[in-house]
Parts: structure tokens; C-alpha cells; sequence
């Protein structure tokens, strides 16, 4: 009976002590990686589709998504005028355009090999580089509240 116990609490132990694996990038929650004061007040609760998520801020509107492809084919599928950047060690690549004082910004940002946050950022603005520059500042928000993950 003694032995039977004894292997059983060594049994228990080994669970107990074994190494949780971190969650798999497929699992993160996309709306957990922008807050408000990102980019002003948050308006409403972010809206969640698969594998992505709608803000809205007090001036702008951001679409963040998190995608499983090749940094350089989503880089490069962005045209050769983009703008490349490196945002805490990872390489950002976004793109904005201007029309009527509307600006869009779409930007890539590699996690790891094969794992990316993407941004569509949309803000009322006459200056493309204002807009770009909050958009790599929204990067670097999510990159920071992303969960270590596998």
C-alpha cells in the first residue's frame, strides 16, 4: 500500500512540475493586442472576426490581424514604394496612401518566421507620414502585449 502511494505522489509531482508549452500563435486573441490610449480613446468594444479585430479610436480606425505567410511575400505584395522599418528587432514594411485627405496605411510586422500582425490603418489626415508613424507605434503596442507563443 505504502509503495502504491509513493507512486502515486511521484506520479502527481511529474505532473505538476512539467513545462506548460506556451499557446500556439493560432490561439492569440487579436483584440487583446490594442488598448485605449494606443492612439487615443477606444470607442466601444473591438469588433472580432477570425483571426482579427476592428478598432475604432477616437480619430482613426485600425483593422489588426494576425496571418500565418512569408514576411517577404507580404512585404513585397505591398509594392516597391512601401516604407521598411524595423520595430523592437522585427521588420515592419507599411505603405500609406492619400486620397482626399483620408489616409491608409497598410503594414506588415514579422513575429517570428511565418507569423505576422497585420495593420490597415485609416485616419482622417493630410500628412501620409503622421498616419505611418502612428501605424508603427500601434505595432509596437501589439508586438509588447502579444503572448510568447509557439
Amino acid at each position: 500500500m505504502n509503495r502504491y502511494l509513493g507512486v502515486l505522489a511521484l506520479a502527481l509531482l511529474a505532473a505538476c512540475t512539467a513545462e506548460k508549452q506556451p499557446p500556439k500563435f493560432s490561439d492569440t486573441d487579436a483584440c487583446t493586442l490594442l488598448q485605449t490610449g494606443d492612439a487615443g480613446n477606444l470607442s466601444g468594444t473591438p469588433a472580432k472576426g477570425s483571426q482579427a479585430c476592428d478598432y475604432t479610436f477616437d480619430s482613426l480606425t485600425v483593422r489588426l490581424s494576425l496571418r500565418t505567410e512569408k514576411y517577404a511575400d507580404a512585404a513585397g505584395s505591398l509594392g516597391s514604394d512601401a516604407y521598411g522599418a524595423v520595430v523592437e528587432t522585427h521588420p515592419m514594411t507599411r505603405r500609406c496612401a492619400d486620397a482626399s485627405g483620408t489616409v491608409t496605411c497598410d503594414a506588415v510586422v514579422e513575429v517570428r518566421d511565418g507569423q505576422l500582425i497585420g495593420l490597415k490603418v485609416v485616419q482622417r489626415n493630410p500628412d501620409p507620414n503622421v498616419v505611418g508613424q502612428v501605424t508603427q507605434g500601434l505595432a509596437a503596442k501589439a508586438l509588447e502585449r502579444l503572448p510568447v507563443t509557439s
